[in-house]
């Protein structure tokens, strides 16, 4: 793909997630005014849950299977991977649906409301079935992105006219999940007529699930707070508090998935240039990428900084102005966000460094739970998004040594020289052959 062909490309996958923000524009402010303080909470936990259903569901799949799809050199390769992958994720969402229920019922928030848990697994695990992976691997950008829009579409719809008062929120997931598997009828439609019927086997499962552990230590350690952390708070707060964290972590959560559009093109793309051994494309879009990611962090947190007291009371009423110093906290942990999405799926992932993530995804995992424990049952929402920001921190300071240590620091634009007098302070000494691998 030349540098023209991908601007376009990411401007219309921009384009398409430009969608799903006007969708939020319209659902924030008419869930936190139609619901109240109380209920939006509960459906903010319950969204929190699903997040964590998702995670286990999909255990590492998407970006083994991006990777491999990227890769492939015929359709028949294709459907051999789309079948193991939908076998697999059928297996983890067996799992994923018992920890839901369990998980409904272990909460004081959701077990007032089971349904609306319930609802929540199920939504985690349609969501954890989806087939944007295999669109983007085979790089078919556009399609997924006008299958999801179908989607909000869809939900915008059911919720408008279903949701009329705080007795209502479970029809908040219940549209959520119609609209989840309308998307899904389409999307496997289309493949099926693209590759064919997927030969559902299990043979192949274990091996899968092995080789994707990696990751999804990576992702349990360092997403798991970030998909939790709104149920962790209905453990350890008040659902007042529960109401003002969750409404600042949903436009935090706005703010990051901003950068999610950009790696459904650079990941792919990076990883076929190094299976076709252009190292040096891969590593100008590598930087492409770099520049991309952590100047809109930076973005970001200037926005959030300065603009979230005017914003949020604004658009959620006054009874959400307590959210407002919560989204400040949350602006600190944009830049480190940032930073460790780029080093995680920019240039670890194609590059295979799958152990190296594991280990700092669970040492951070670690990290943001013990912190969380301390903070949230002291400091409610405030100490649950300070927990956040910490994490985010600990995993970019481990995330940099790791790439000083392997020669990876020039991926970042302008930093091979201002890094190398680090690397000599720090003692560190090229490994022979590991940029040059690479």
């Amino acid at each position: 793909m030349d540098r023209r062909a991908g601007a376009n490309v990411i401007a219309f996958v921009y384009g398409g997630y430009l969608m799903r923000y006007i969708y939020l524009i319209i659902v924030v402010p008419f869930y936190g005014r139609i619901l109240g303080v109380a209920e939006y909470g509960r459906v903010l936990a319950s969204m929190s849950l699903m997040n964590v259903i998702w995670m286990l569901a999909g255990y590492g799949f998407t970006f083994v299977g991006m990777r491999e799809v990227s890769k492939a050199q015929s359709a028949a390769e294709c459907n051999s991977i789309y079948s193991l992958h939908v076998s697999a994720r059928l297996v983890m969402g067996l799992l994923g649906g018992s920890i839901g229920v369990i998980a409904t019922m272990s909460s004081p928030v959701l077990s007032e409301r089971p349904m609306i848990g319930l609802l929540a697994t199920l939504l985690g695990i349609v969501s954890a079935m989806n087939l944007g992976w295999l669109f983007q691997g085979r790089q078919h950008f556009r399609t997924p992105i006008m299958i999801e829009v179908f989607g909000f579409a869809l939900s915008l719809v059911l919720v408008l006219n279903l949701v009329n008062g705080p007795s209502d929120a479970v029809w908040v997931l219940a549209s959520l999940l119609i609209a989840g598997v309308a998307s899904s009828i389409i999307s496997y439609g289309l493949t099926t007529w693209q590759l064919g019927l997927p030969r559902l086997s299990f043979a192949g499962v274990v091996p899968l699930v092995r080789g994707s552990t990696m990751l999804f230590c990576y992702s349990s350690g360092s997403v798991v707070l970030t998909a939790s952390s709104t149920y962790l708070l209905t453990l350890l707060s008040t659902p007042a508090q529960v109401g003002y964290f969750g409404a600042a972590e949903r436009f935090a959560t706005i703010g990051l998935s901003l950068m999610g559009p950009a790696s459904q093109v650079f990941i792919p793309t990076i990883s076929r240039q190094l299976a076709l051994g252009d190292k040096e494309g891969a590593h100008v879009t590598t930087r492409r990428g770099a520049t991309l990611l952590i100047g809109y962090g930076l973005l970001a947190f200037c926005g959030a900084l300065t603009l979230s007291p005017f914003v949020l009371p604004l658009i959620l009423g006054p009874a959400f102005e307590p959210s407002a110093h919560v989204l400040q906290i949350f602006a600190w942990m944009f830049p480190f966000a940032a930073f460790n999405q780029f080093v995680a799926f920019y240039v670890f992932v194609p590059r295979k460094k799958d152990k190296l993530l594991a280990m700092t995804g669970v040492v951070s995992g670690l990290i943001n739970v013990m912190t969380a424990l301390f903070l949230a049952s002291r400091y409610g929402a405030v100490g649950m998004a300070s927990a956040r920001v910490i994490g985010e921190a600990a995993l970019a300071v481990m995330l940099m040594g790791i790439m000083i240590r392997l020669e990876l620091i020039n991926l970042l634009p302008g930093a091979e020289r201002a890094f190398g007098m680090v690397r000599m302070a720090c003692g560190f000494r090229p490994q022979a052959g590991a940029a040059k691998d690479e």
